[in-house]
């Protein structure tokens, strides 16, 4: 089947890079702003699907499979920089992972399929055979990793939270199928390590120092890094992230250790841990061996978090937030809201005649998100869609601007305070907005829905009993 239809694939795919990769590259540095895609061509040499895994009972209006694939291909990708007169490109690529393909909402009618989603829940492993590589090294700002460059680029389209999906009927929410709400939310905390390797070096290296160890932590495209802690093997971090789970088996919490040099990082080990496990248990506090080392181990305490969409859960969140003590400068979140951003109507014009570039920008405190440019119309459709964590929803407004591409001229604005959301049924709206400082009939159409991530009263209820057993132990 896939040699018959790849170049049909090839021909999607090409679209695919012009139209949605190459802007996505023209807007991530400034020395690209005229980068293109000159050549794409994906060869004969189909992709092949090694194993396939269904997975069935989480929603029955939907089919999930994960297809374990690999390219192998004699692909041709060639691009041009105009403005430095550089051009590269691509002769092979190699690609292997996980790919989920989510067919929803299932119908009563052909093609009883309303779409198809397509993600890698984990990055992929991706090997470029570039040709003209060093053309690329000359444009200033540049360094000596722009295929990671490039693979982190497609990576961030690929893998979630980002989704492509395929509608294959009208009248589908796109948005909503591409930006599901989460199943959860897992709060991290980075405790301590013990027994790292010793790294660092004295007296012409014939000393054994100790080691200044930190971490990365990752769960697909969230990664934060810890503190550095200087000269120890058993650092203490006490450190907290909150990451957004979408898909339960399958995502996996990643930790990398390393000893920080002026140089070049030392590798101190690695762990690994499917979400699931934290799902099923809802709390897990143990030491996890690091791999890939002859010694280690580091300390975690892991919470499952499920969405409510309760106001009582908000104010039980708030007091378990207030007794949480970190390190590191990150509150705890108690409520999540996810941001779609449908469409506007009757935006202003360019100088009383031309038609805007519109984009949306939401706010939230220091966090901001950009939707994508709609181009040449004053009544964009954007099927965007942005989550946001929320420290307190009683006392935080959303900020909504409007603007055209130069990111100057406002095309409208809207505020909207999340205690509104907070008396709303379902925690939701669904609605249009008139826009502010905008035309007679500027409006935007939003959907924004609020939930509370909590654990489970048994959890820390068995919680509280596990830690009072093991101090009779102790």
């Amino acid at each position: 089947v896939l040699q018959q239809a790849w170049p049909f694939v090839g021909q999607y795919l090409e679209k695919l890079l012009v139209n949605s990769i190459a802007p996505i590259i023209r807007n991530s540095n400034n020395h690209l702003q005229t980068f293109a895609f000159t050549k794409v061509s994906f060869g004969v040499k189909p992709l092949k699907v090694h194993g396939v895994q269904v997975h069935t009972g989480t929603d029955k209006r939907q089919v999930t499979l994960d297809l374990h694939i690999s390219y192998i291909g004699d692909c041709e990708i060639n691009v041009e920089v105009k403005k430095y007169f550089c051009k590269a490109g691509v002769n092979g690529i190699q690609l292997h992972g996980m790919l989920r393909v989510i067919l929803e909402p299932l119908i009563g009618n052909m093609p009883l399929v309303g779409a198809v989603t397509l993600f890698f829940i984990r990055r992929p492993v991706l090997d470029i055979n570039w040709t003209g590589l060093t053309n690329l090294l000359d444009i200033p700002g540049l360094s000596s990793k722009s295929d990671t460059v490039l693979m982190d680029t497609i990576a961030s389209f690929l893998v979630l939270p980002n989704r492509i999906t395929c509608p294959l009927i009208g009248e589908l929410h796109v948005a909503e199928l591409r930006s599901p709400l989460p199943r959860g939310i897992v709060r991290i905390h980075l405790i301590e390590a013990a027994s790292l390797e010793s790294k660092d070096t004295y007296v012409k290296g014939f000393i054994k120092g100790k080691s200044d160890p930190y971490a990365i932590v990752r769960v697909g495209t969230q990664a934060f890094m810890s503190k550095t802690i200087s000269e120890s093997m058993n650092p203490k971090w006490n450190e907290m992230y909150e990451v957004i789970v979408h898909e339960v088996p399958g995502q996996l919490l990643e930790i990398e250790m390393f000893d920080k040099d002026p140089d070049q990082d030392d590798f101190l080990g690695r762990m690994q841990l499917d979400l699931g496990e934290v799902m099923k248990n809802q709390i897990v506090e143990e030491w996890f061996t690091l791999k890939d080392v002859e010694r280690g181990k580091v300390r975690l305490k892991l919470e499952w978090l499920s969405l409510y969409s309760d106001p009582a859960k908000l104010e039980q969140a708030l007091i378990v937030n207030n007794s949480i003590t970190v390190q590191n400068s990150e509150e705890p979140s108690s409520a999540i809201m996810v941001v779609y951003v449908d469409q506007a109507q009757d935006l202003p014009l360019k100088q009383g005649t031309r038609e805007p570039n519109a984009l949306v920008q939401i706010s939230l405190l220091d966090k901001t998100f950009e939707s994508r440019t709609v181009y040449n119309t004053n009544s964009p459709a954007w099927e965007d869609a942005f989550t946001f964590f929320v420290q307190n929803p009683n006392q935080q407004d959303l900020d909504i601007q409007v603007k055209d591409d130069d990111r100057q001229l406002s095309l409208g604005s809207l505020s909207i305070s999340l205690s509104q959301l907070l008396m709303s049924p379902d925690m939701s709206f669904d609605q249009w907005f008139p826009l502010e400082h905008s035309g007679r009939n500027s409006q935007i159409y939003l959907k924004i829905i609020m939930r509370f991530p909590f654990v489970s009263v048994f959890s820390l209820r068995l919680q509280v009993i596990i830690q009072y057993v093991l101090q009779l132990f102790q």
